[in-house]
């Protein structure tokens, strides 16, 4: 019980002035954490519509890649045809 205490204790000392300094921030180091998110789900698109276009093999990355891009690769799931080598009107360079 006692080191309980004081592993929390510190942490309850410090949250008033935690709590302080994120009222006296600004807005915009809280819109850029936002950007990282997007590009994510961006690139989560491309890939699976890439791994879709190309018939690729790799189901688990595919299963990430649908997981992170949602809702923009159930649209691409629709669209592209499987293995057709083109996706959205982009020609992409063939597997050999």
């Amino acid at each position: 019980m006692k080191v309980l205490i004081k592993c929390i204790a510190p942490v309850a000392c410090l949250m008033p002035g935690i709590a302080a300094a994120a009222e006296n921030m600004r807005q915009a180091p809280r819109s850029v954490g936002n950007v990282g998110v997007s590009g994510l789900w961006v690139l989560a698109n491309i890939c699976f519509a890439g791994m879709r276009a190309q018939n690729s093999s790799s189901t688990g990355w595919r299963v990430v890649a649908f997981i992170f891009g949602f809702p923009g690769t159930l649209i691409t799931y629709f669209v592209v045809k499987e293995g057709s080598e083109r996706a959205y009107g982009i020609e992409l360079p063939r597997k050999r």
